[in-house]
C-alpha cells in the first residue's frame, strides 16, 4: 500500500495528461538520462572503489554524504563555481556528481559484503599468484560483482532521474531535467500535463533500475 498505491495513482492521473505534454519534456528527458548514466558510472567507480580500502576509511567516507542533503553539497558547489564561470554551463555535470555522492552510501552498502566475501574466498589464491592492482580487479572481483554492481547502478540511475535539487540552482532554464519541466508545469497550473510528465518520470525511474539489473545478472558463483 505505501509503495504500490501512490504509483497507481501517478498512473491513473498521469495517462490523460500524456497526450497534453509539451515538446521540452523529450529534450528533458534525454538530458535526465544522460545525467543519470553518468551520475551512477561515477557512484559504482566511487563505491568499488572504496569497497576495496579497509573498512575504517571506507566506512566513514560513505557516512559523509549523510551528514548533509544534496542540496547542501549544491549550494557549497555553486560558492565555488560561482567567481569561475557560469553556473548553468555546468548544471548536468554538477547534478551528476551530486546524485552520485547522495546514491554512494547506498551503493557502498550492496557492494562491500560481496567484496569481503570474494576477498576471503579467492584472496590467499590471488596473492600467491601474485594478482594485483587492475589485474586483481578485473579477473577477481568484477566478474563475481555483476549483480550488486548492476543493482547499485539501477538504484543510482533511478534516484538521478527524479532528483529535483542540484539542478534548480545551476540551470538557467536551458537544462532543464524532467523533474524541472514537471515543476514548472505545476506553477503554471497545467496539472493534467504535470501528471503526465510524472507518469513518464516513474517509467523512465523503474526502466533505468531494470535495465542496470538485469545487466548484472549471470554473475560467476563464489
Amino acid at each position: 500500500l505505501f509503495l504500490g498505491l501512490p504509483l497507481l495513482m501517478v498512473a491513473v492521473r498521469g495517462l490523460p495528461g500524456l497526450t497534453d505534454l509539451p515538446a521540452e519534456v523529450w529534450p528533458a528527458a534525454a538530458r535526465s538520462i544522460g545525467v543519470a548514466v553518468a551520475a551512477a558510472g561515477v557512484c559504482v567507480a566511487l563505491a568499488l572503489a572504496l569497497a576495496m580500502t579497509t573498512d575504517r576509511w571506507g566506512g566513514l567516507v560513505s557516512l559523509l554524504p549523510l551528514s548533509v542533503s544534496s542540496m547542501v553539497l549544491g549550494t557549497g558547489l555553486f560558492v565555488i563555481v560561482y567567481p569561475v564561470m557560469d553556473p548553468a554551463r555546468v548544471a548536468l555535470p554538477m547534478t551528476a556528481l551530486v546524485n552520485a555522492l547522495a546514491a554512494l552510501p547506498f551503493a557502498l552498502r550492496v557492494l562491500r559484503p560481496e567484496v569481503a566475501r570474494t576477498e576471503a574466498n579467492f584472496g590467499r589464491l590471488a596473492d600467491a599468484l601474485a594478482v594485483t592492482g587492475w589485474a586483481r580487479v578485473r579477473w577477481v572481483h568484477l566478474p563475481r560483482l555483476r549483480r550488486p554492481l548492476g543493482f547499485a547502478a539501477g538504484l543510482a540511475a533511478a534516484l538521478s532521474i527524479g532528483d529535483l535539487g542540484v539542478i534548480v540552482l545551476f540551470s538557467g532554464g536551458e537544462a532543464a531535467t524532467l523533474p524541472v519541466v514537471m515543476y514548472r508545469l505545476i506553477g503554471a497550473y497545467r496539472m493534467e500535463a504535470a501528471a503526465g510528465v510524472a507518469l513518464v518520470l516513474v517509467g523512465l525511474s523503474l526502466l533505468a533500475f531494470w535495465m542496470c539489473e538485469r545487466g548484472g545478472r549471470g554473475d560467476v558463483d563464489a
